[in-house]
C-alpha cells in the first residue's frame, strides 16, 4: 500500500503522467509549495470530517490508516528516490466548530463592534453555516454580502471576525485578502485581475474582501459570479505562476499548468454601500441565489455612539501615555464637541479625523515643550489645552473655511461673468443644504454636478473650472479638489483597444477632483470616428461609476458643443448644467488689462483707459471669435511692457512702473 500511496502523491504533486522513475529535481523547487497545499487540504478535510462524524468513528479510521500508512516512512522513501530533502509542514491543530465556540465568537464581536448587535449575530451565523452544512475544501467555503454606510463598522466587523476565528483555533491565520474592483476597469486589466485573484485564493488568508464591484468591469464581475456559483473559475487560457506573477503557458512545460482557480475553502465577503438590487444588477440572479447570508450594518443609536466615543477618547489617552509620555485628562466638553460633529451618513469616519488632528497637535506641543508631564483638554468656544496655568488653543477645524474665503475673494476679483458666478454660488448652496438634509435622514434631490462651459476662447472657462474644483473640495463634495485638464489627444489612442484604458487612466488621475476637457467637441468627428465614440462611451460609464467623486466639465465653442451633445444622448442627459461664458465688453477688458498689469507690478495711466476701452469695444463688436477676449488684453499689456522698456531706457526720468498710452499699439485695422 505504501508504494501505491507514493505513486498517488507523486501523481498529484508532479502530474498524472509522472511515475517513480522520472528525474524530479528540476521541478521539485516549484512543487514543494504544492505538496504543502495538498497536505493542508487533507488536514482541512479531516477537520471537516471531525465536525460531521462522531469521534469514535474518526479514531477507528485513523488507527486503521496508521497501520498501513506511515508518513515518516513514506517521506524517507521519497527522499531516497528523489535524492533530495523534503520539508513537510508542521501539523496545525484546529479548534472544534461547536455552537459554544461560536457563541463566544459572537460575544467577542459585540465587544469589539459596538452598536451592531444584529449584524454581529448574522455574521456569526454566516461563518458557522459551512460547518453545519458541510463544504468542499477545493471550493468557496461561503459567500457573504455585507452592506451599510461608510463608518458603520463593516471592515471592523470582518477584521474582528478574522481575529476571533484564529483565537478559537478555527483558522491558522487572521489575515484578510482584498480585491478592489476599481483596479480592473477595462478588459486590458485581465492579466492583473487574474493574478490578484489567484494570489488571494491561494494565499493563507482565509477571508477575501471584494469591494467597489459597481466600478469594476463587467467581465471581471462575471468571473467573480462564476467563482461564487460554481465554487471555482474555469479559465479561457492556460497559465503558470512564475516569479510571483501569473503568465500565459506556452510550449512543453514541466511545471504544473493553471487552467482554473479553485476556491480553496475561502470565505468571500462582498462589501458595498449599495442595495441588494444593485448587487443583482452587477452579478445576476444565479449569484444572488447562492448568497445565503446578507448582512447590513445600521446607523448607530445614541447609546452605542456614546460608548464608541468613550472608547475613542480612552484610546487617545492611552496613546498619549505610551507615545508622548504625558498624562491627559479629557473634559466632558470634548465628548459633547465630538457628538456635535458626528454625521450618521459618515459614521465614525466623521469623528476620527478630529481625533487624529487633536493627537497631531498634542505631538507638536510635546515636541516643542518638554518641561511638563500632564495636561487637560476641554472645549470653551474652541479646543483648549491647559498646561499648568498656560492655555493653548488648538485649531481642529480643517482648512476648508479659510479656503472658502479665499475662493470668494478670487471670485469677486474676476471681471464680469456675473451669471456664471451666480450659478456657482446657487449650486454650492444647494449642495450644502443637501448634505444637511442627508445628515438628518431627510430625502435629498440629487443634482448633476457635471457642467458644460460654452463660449469663445479667453472668456475665463479654465479659470472658473479651477475655482469649481477648489470650491467643491471646500464644500466637502470632492475629496481632493485637483483639476485635470485634457484634450482629445489625451483621451483617444491611435490603435484599437487602447482608447478605453487611456480614458480610464485619465479618469483615475481626476478622481476626487474635476476632469476638464477643453475643445470637447473634437471627441466626435462623425459616425465613422470609432475611436472618438469609444472615448465618449468610456467617459459616460466612468461618470456613472464615479458619480460621487468626480465632476466632468466639457468646454468649447457654443455651436460646436451643441452639435457634439446632439450626437450622444448619454452625454446630453448627464450634463444638465450648460453655462455660457459671454464675450467681455470693452470696459471689462480694460479692467482685465489693469489687473494683468498690476500682477506684474505695473500700472496703467488713467488717461490711457478711455482709448483702451474704445479699442476693445471696436474689436469685440466685430463678433470675431478669434479676438481672444482675455488673451487679447494680456497680449496687449505684454506688448506694452516691451515698448515701455525701450522708452524708459531712452528717458531716465520716466517712471519705471507706469504704462502710458504711447506704449500701447492700438492699431486701427482689425
Amino acid at each position: 500500500m505504501v508504494n501505491k500511496e507514493k505513486e498517488r502523491l507523486m501523481a498529484e504533486l508532479f502530474g498524472k503522467k509522472r511515475d517513480l522513475t522520472f528525474d524530479a529535481v528540476d521541478v521539485l523547487g516549484s512543487s514543494s509549495g504544492e505538496l504543502e497545499r495538498i497536505i493542508k487540504e487533507n488536514k482541512r478535510s479531516i477537520a471537516s470530517l471531525k465536525d460531521q462524524v462522531d469521534e469514535k468513528t474518526v479514531a477507528k479510521i485513523d488507527n486503521e490508516v496508521r497501520k498501513d500508512f506511515n508518513l515518516a516512512s513514506l517521506k524517507q522513501e521519497l527522499e531516497s528516490d528523489l535524492a533530495v530533502k523534503l520539508e513537510v509542514p508542521e501539523t496545525v491543530s484546529t479548534g472544534k466548530a461547536s455552537r459554544e465556540v461560536f457563541e463566544k465568537i459572537n460575544a467577542g464581536l459585540n465587544d469589539l463592534v459596538l452598536g451592531q448587535k444584529e449584524a454581529c449575530k448574522a455574521m456569526t451565523i454566516a461563518f458557522r453555516r459551512p460547518y453545519v452544512t458541510g463544504y468542499d475544501v477545493n471550493k468557496i467555503k461561503n459567500s457573504i454580502i455585507l452592506t451599510g454606510s461608510n463608518g458603520s463598522g463593516r471592515h471592523l466587523l470582518i477584521r474582528s471576525m478574522a481575529a476571533l476565528l484564529k483565537q478559537h483555533g478555527l483558522t491558522t491565520s487572521d489575515e484578510i485578502a482584498y480585491l478592489d474592483m476599481r483596479e480592473y476597469t477595462s478588459p486590458s486589466s485581465e492579466a492583473l485581475f487574474l493574478q490578484d485573484l489567484y494570489v488571494a485564493l491561494s494565499g493563507k488568508a482565509p477571508i477575501v474582501i471584494i469591494e467597489h464591484m459597481e466600478e469594476g468591469h463587467a467581465l471581471f464581475n462575471r468571473m467573480i459570479a462564476e467563482l461564487v456559483v460554481n465554487g471555482e473559475l474555469k479559465l479561457n487560457q492556460r497559465y503558470i505562476f512564475k516569479n510571483g506573477h501569473l503568465a500565459l503557458a506556452s510550449g512543453n512545460l514541466t511545471k504544473e499548468v493553471i487552467d482554473s482557480l479553485s476556491g480553496n475553502a475561502k470565505t468571500l465577503v462582498f462589501i458595498s454601500e449599495n442595495s441588494e438590487g444593485k448587487m443583482l444588477d452587477i452579478f445576476g440572479k444565479s449569484f444572488m441565489d447562492k448568497i445565503a447570508d446578507r448582512i447590513r450594518t445600521v446607523y448607530l443609536d445614541e447609546k452605542s455612539l456614546d460608548k464608541i466615543i468613550d472608547k475613542i477618547i480612552a484610546e487617545l489617552i492611552r496613546r498619549c501615555h505610551d507615545k508622548l509620555e504625558i498624562e491627559v485628562l479629557i473634559d466632558d466638553s470634548i465628548k459633547e464637541y465630538l457628538l456635535r460633529h458626528y454625521s450618521p451618513n459618515d459614521g465614525v469616519d466623521s469623528i476620527t479625523p478630529l481625533i487624529k488632528k487633536m493627537y497631531d497637535e498634542l505631538v507638536d506641543i510635546a515636541l516643542k515643550q518638554d518641561d511638563f508631564n500632564s495636561l487637560v483638554i476641554r472645549y470653551d468656544e474652541g479646543i483648549k489645552v491647559i498646561i499648568d496655568k498656560d492655555e493653548i488653543g488648538l485649531d481642529l477645524e480643517d482648512d476648508n473655511s479659510f479656503e472658502r474665503a479665499e475662493i470668494d475673494r478670487e471670485l469677486a476679483e474676476i471681471v464680469g461673468l456675473k451669471p456664471v458666478k451666480e450659478y456657482l454660488l446657487s449650486l454650492e448652496d444647494h449642495l450644502k443644504v443637501s448634505r444637511l438634509r442627508k445628515a438628518k435622514g431627510l430625502k435629498t434631490t440629487e443634482v448633476s454636478k457635471h457642467m458644460i462651459f460654452t463660449g469663445n476662447p479667453g472668456t475665463g472657462k479654465t479659470t472658473i473650472a479651477r475655482l469649481v474644483s477648489r470650491m467643491m473640495k471646500a464644500c466637502g463634495i470632492l475629496k481632493q479638489g485637483q483639476l485635470v485638464e485634457v484634450t482629445r489627444a489625451d483621451l483617444v489612442a491611435k490603435y484599437v483597444g487602447q482608447t478605453a484604458p487611456l480614458v480610464m487612466d485619465v479618469v483615475k488621475s481626476a478622481l476626487g477632483g474635476v476632469l476638464f476637457i477643453d475643445e470637447a467637441y473634437s471627441l466626435y468627428r462623425g459616425k465613422d470616428d470609432s475611436f472618438g465614440l469609444e472615448a465618449i462611451d468610456t467617459l459616460v460609464k466612468a461618470m456613472e461609476d464615479h458619480r460621487d467623486d468626480l465632476i466632468v466639465i466639457l468646454a468649447g465653442y457654443s455651436k460646436e458643443m451643441q452639435i457634439f451633445l446632439d450626437a450622444n444622448s448619454g452625454l446630453k442627459s448627464r450634463f444638465a448644467n450648460i453655462i455660457n461664458f459671454p464675450d467681455y465688453t470693452g470696459k471689462e477688458l480694460a479692467l482685465i488689462a489693469e489687473s494683468i498689469a498690476k500682477s506684474k507690478d505695473y500700472r496703467i495711466e488713467d488717461k490711457a483707459l478711455p482709448a483702451l476701452i474704445a479699442y476693445f469695444d471696436k474689436i469685440q463688436s466685430s463678433k470675431d471669435t478669434t479676438s481672444g477676449n482675455g488673451r487679447l488684453a494680456r497680449n496687449l499689456v505684454e506688448e506694452a511692457i516691451l515698448n515701455q522698456s525701450k522708452r524708459v531706457l531712452e528717458d531716465e526720468t520716466a517712471a519705471i512702473d507706469l504704462l502710458i498710452l504711447a506704449d500701447f499699439d492700438l492699431r486701427e485695422e482689425l
